[in-house]
């Protein structure tokens, strides 16, 4: 409580004169040990291996040996490289080398940010660690002014923290960290129409002048594609994504990022071989440090993108057997709170089911109802990951869009208001999923629902009489219009644009003009989508346009060919 107050203080949130009597205060708080600060999965593997990072950051830490500093910088460096996981690891190096250092625990904290039930007591631990050592003087001004900045994140969020790594930027202008922090917490992405908000503009400037000041540096480069990555247009930063990999070939996250640019830019093969690079470094990481799963979601994430980018190129049989081997990979035992069991339970455990209801072939709803884990399965997993609300959600769809096949109307709409009720009970537990460290995958999932939950009742309606395909065409209307771009550099929940589906459903009401309208609004957003083009193809066809049409078949098959 005493050290709340002191941090009210600093930060000008709290007055004097509002000070509790000394009577009033709580016993000492015990200071938590190093190894308390440290997570339990860093403590479990050796370790880890320096690298070399070409660009990277250099400044002067402020530690008691040359181990604490290159601990700390290599820390650093995966941390704005987009490995939080690893960069732990070295900073835990450096607390147990210099239990005093103030930068390894800031490290430590921001590698934990966003904290899960295998990291959630070390990352307080840390904090506590932290603030003692600030509040005793330790560090540069400078690490002080990152302390701060972290503080306004953690009691005020990312605007004030963003605002503080502003002020120890404009104090120390010739520091590359503060400026890039200052550019990531304050970024706001874009509207609804994908157009950049002003302060998003602002962070893009700040990291675009750092790259110009120091060109030699990967950083500002890497900071720069992350928050560009959820735009509607990627092709303007293709090539700065493609260079950032000819000048560290063999980092995985960036391979990563490259093959989610090459895949929203239409290059699927490129994709393809991006993320499967991606996963081979992954794959060699594990190994060296003899790590599991559990502690690589990476690894995970980049496989279904990998599956996807295939899927993408028309080659389902391919894509299907590589899911379907995702999907039965092991679960690490008795890491259920893990980030990499979560990752498995969320995305790689549905990816079969979501291949098929993308395909969306006459039996492919039953299909991919089977291709889901069995409910018994996760009975064990329900008191540490939410993801079989996800995994039912998809079960009710599937069975509703699987009856309204069959032509089982009645039952199809008693499936349909099951799924209304799930989603109900499923908003309801966003909370929990927050506290329990699982708020972004809750809300990828709840998202993809909403969409689902609009397509199928558009199935439902088309299955039933021709008085209702206008409410047919008004659902899939609301699903195109709520799909939206994957967040934080992961493959789409659902797979097939849905403007596709408005297409063809236009098409066979006899407007053809305004179906190509609509597979060509969908090629601007999926470039190169293949359900799309065959979707133009066959309007041309309808529309007796045939060179228009061998050209779009033309194009067709050099993307498979690839």
């Amino acid at each position: 409580m005493r050290k709340l107050i002191w941090l009210g203080l600093m930060l000008g949130a709290v007055n004097a004169a509002e000070m509790p009597p000394e009577e009033e205060a709580l016993p000492p708080h015990q200071l938590p040990t190093v190894e308390e600060a440290i997570p339990a999965p860093v403590k479990a593997l050796g370790a880890p291996v320096a690298i070399e990072f070409k660009g990277g950051l250099e400044l002067a830490v402020s530690g008691a040996s040359e181990e604490v500093q290159r601990s700390v910088l290599q820390g650093l460096n995966h941390l704005h490289g987009g490995w939080e996981f690893e960069a732990s690891r070295h900073f835990a190096v450096a607390m147990r080398a210099d239990p005093e250092c103030l930068l390894a625990h800031w490290g430590m904290v921001m590698a934990t940010l966003v904290p899960t039930p295998e990291t959630g007591k070390a990352r307080n631990a840390a904090v506590d660690r932290m603030l003692e050592l600030l509040e005793q003087g330790k560090g540069s001004k400078l690490e002080r002014g990152y302390v701060y900045g972290l503080i306004k994140y953690l009691e005020e969020g990312p605007v004030s923290a963003g605002e503080a790594f502003r002020k120890v930027a404009n104090e120390f202008p010739n520091d590359l960290q503060a400026p890039m922090l200052s550019a990531l917490f304050s970024r706001t992405g874009y509207d609804e129409l994908g157009s950049p908000t002003p302060d998003q503009e602002r962070a893009e400037a700040t990291l675009l002048a750092l790259m110009k000041t120091q060109p030699e540096s990967l950083l500002p480069v890497n900071a720069l594609l992350v928050i560009r990555a959820e735009g509607a247009n990627l092709a303007p930063s293709l090539e700065l994504a493609r260079s950032l990999c000819q000048r560290a070939p063999d980092y995985a996250p960036y391979r990563h990022l490259l093959g989610h640019y090459e895949w929203r830019c239409g290059g699927h093969k490129a994709a393809s071989l991006a993320f499967g690079r991606a996963t081979e470094l992954y794959d060699l990481w594990l190994k060296a440090n003899r790590a599991t799963l559990a502690d690589c979601p990476e690894w995970a994430k980049a496989e279904c993108y990998r599956v996807v980018a295939m899927a993408s190129l028309g080659d389902f049989e391919t894509a299907a057997a590589a899911a379907q081997g995702l999907a039965t990979t092991p679960l690490p035992e008795g890491r259920g709170q893990s980030a990499g069991v979560r990752m498995m339970l969320w995305e790689t455990r549905t990816l079969p089911a979501r291949l098929l209801m993308a395909r969306g072939k006459p039996g492919d709803a039953a299909r991919a109802l089977a291709a889901l884990p069995n409910p018994q399965s996760l009975k064990p997993y329900h008191a540490e990951c939410m993801a079989f609300w996800w995994i039912d959600a998809l079960r009710l769809v599937l069975e509703t869009q699987r009856l309204a096949e069959a032509g089982k109307l009645d039952d199809a709409r008693q499936a349909q208001e099951a799924l209304s009720f799930h989603g109900t009970q499923m908003a309801r537990a966003q909370q929990m999923a927050l506290e329990i460290g699982e708020r972004s995958a809750w809300t990828r999932a709840f998202k993809a629902l909403e969409v689902l939950a609009y397509e199928t009742r558009g199935k439902l309606s088309l299955a039933g009489p021709k008085a209702m395909r206008g409410a047919a065409y008004n659902w899939f209307r609301s699903a195109a219009d709520s799909q939206r771009y994957a967040v934080m550099l992961y493959p789409p929940v659902v797979m097939s644009p849905e403007l596709v589906r408005v297409g063809h459903f236009q098409l066979q009401d006899g407007k053809p003009g305004t179906a190509l309208e609509l597979f060509n609004e969908t090629l601007e957003f999926y470039p190169n989508d293949i359900s799309a083009l065959e979707g133009a193809r066959q309007t041309y066809e309808v529309m007796k346009q045939t060179a228009n049409a061998a050209a779009v078949a033309e194009r067709i098959k050099k993307l498979r060919e690839q």
